[in-house]
């Protein structure tokens, strides 16, 4: 009784054994089969530990057969793995797909499109594009005064058709000559008249007649006696500061010896620094003009930009 106790623990010990030595089998998609246990395993693939007692190559997941992949999956450390290479069956290929499917639901308050097409005129009546109508009527109208003050025209005339016209306005008047002051086109005539000259005319304080390059600008004279200067003053805008404006309203305050009309009288230059008093004009370019002051006899350079206006009076009129 005792020996067959023996017996059946033998029996039992070998089976227990036997079954720990069973391998695992891991077949591949071309027929060979792996037997051992699995050693290793990542996103690459899988090592075996072959019952020779060796490892296997790293076998990648797209090698093994569909079978052993399906039992692999079954271990959750795994399953993130060989997931990818997995065939499935049709029917769980269109349950993928509708669980993947995105429906799009509409909004109720969704704001609708404009029916019309926007053109290049509609644009015009957004915020932004009257603005910019209003700034451009701005600048025409900012021309059409600089203009309007540049060629002597009336203010108003060219502004309000700046404002009507715009562009072409401007245009125009920019292409217009000058217009002389009513006044010096009427002392001019009167000159004229009483000097006997048939058929001249002047436009400055005196008549004058100009000389070219640097020379100084001679006095006409009538007869034994000369024009008598009168006062007046000049401002910018009115008037365009140049050197044939000078050389024409100021000839006699040129010479070196001033005549009888321009030696009591004197030029008052007002720029935007400071106010400069001179008897006589002693240089001129076609920039600038050197004056000679009163008080020192000095010549002083003034630039005809920096000019604001130009005044002659008496010597003992009060300023």
């Amino acid at each position: 009784m005792r020996g067959v106790y023996s017996l059946w623990t033998g029996i039992l010990l070998v089976g227990f054994a036997m079954g720990l030595a069973r391998a695992d089998e891991f077949r591949l998609a071309n027929g060979n089969v792996l037997r051992g246990k699995l050693a290793d395993a990542d996103e690459d693939g899988l090592v075996v530990k072959l019952d020779a007692g060796s490892f296997s190559k790293r076998e990648p997941w797209v090698n093994l057969s569909q079978d052993t992949l399906k039992e692999l999956a079954k271990q959750r450390n795994l399953t993130a793995y060989i997931e990818p290479f997995i065939e499935l069956a049709p029917e769980q290929l269109k349950e993928r797909e509708k669980a993947k499917e995105i429906k799009v639901k509409d909004v109720p308050t969704r704001l609708e499109r404009p029916a019309e097409k926007t053109g290049l005129l509609a644009s015009f009546f957004t915020p932004i594009g009257l603005m910019i109508l209003g700034v451009l009527l701005l600048a025409n109208i900012y021309a059409g005064y600089e203009i309007a003050l540049f060629r002597q025209q009336p203010v108003a005339l060219v502004c309000g058709l700046s404002l009507l016209l715009p562009l072409l306005a401007p245009f125009v008047f920019i292409a217009l000559p000058a217009r002389a002051p009513h006044a010096a086109e009427g002392e001019g005539e009167a000159e004229g008249a009483a000097a006997g000259s048939a058929g001249r005319k002047t436009t400055g304080l005196v008549p004058v007649k100009l000389s070219p390059g640097l020379s100084l600008a001679a006095m006409d004279k009538r007869g034994s006696g000369t024009a008598q200067v009168q006062a007046q003053t000049f401002n910018r805008g009115e008037h365009t500061f140049n050197r044939r404006f000078f050389e024409t309203k100021f000839a006699g305050f040129f010479r070196v010896v001033l005549g009888e009309g321009e030696k009591d009288m004197l030029l008052i230059f007002r720029t935007v620094k400071q106010e400069y008093v001179g008897r006589r004009i002693s240089r001129i370019s076609s920039n600038d003009l050197h004056l000679q002051l009163q008080s020192n006899n000095q010549e002083v350079p003034i630039s005809f930009a920096e000019i604001s206006s130009v005044q002659v009076r008496h010597k003992d009129a009060k300023a």
